[in-house]
């Protein structure tokens, strides 16, 4: 394995993926959504999470590869912060906060970390 290193040491450099900043569209705000797309690496469980473009998600999930474990995440950025109700007492709309934090609960088994990296639950928000 050295002397493949010593010929091709391009081949096993660890190419980190470019990490963005999502910008939420007015579409994105009438549909009340952004799909976010992330990455770690898949040998260190509470490693550094980079948010990536749904290009680089794609071609992480499309190769399957090894060094990399990817995960996306529906997050709400309209509606009701909090929690609200019908008349009758029901639940009518758990609110974007309550959204995301049930959003992140699903993604954190994929990356136990991502609550460190994502702990404004009303980022890109808009009443």
């Amino acid at each position: 394995m050295y002397k493949q290193l010593l010929k091709n040491p391009e081949k096993f450099e660890v190419k980190y993926p470019k990490t963005i900043v999502p910008q939420p569209t007015e579409t994105d705000y009438e549909i009340g959504f952004i799909r976010r797309y992330f990455a770690k690496k898949s040998n260190n469980v509470y490693g550094y999470v980079f948010e990536i473009s749904e290009e680089t998600y794609a071609e992480y999930v499309n190769k399957k590869s090894p060094m990399w474990v990817a995960t996306n995440v529906k997050w709400r950025i309209k509606g009701p912060i909090e929690k609200t109700f019908k008349p009758d007492g029901t639940i009518q709309d758990i609110g974007v906060r309550d959204s995301n934090k049930a959003a992140l609960g699903i993604v954190s088994a994929t990356i136990p970390n991502i609550k460190l990296y994502l702990p404004n639950l009303l980022q890109f928000y808009r009443p």
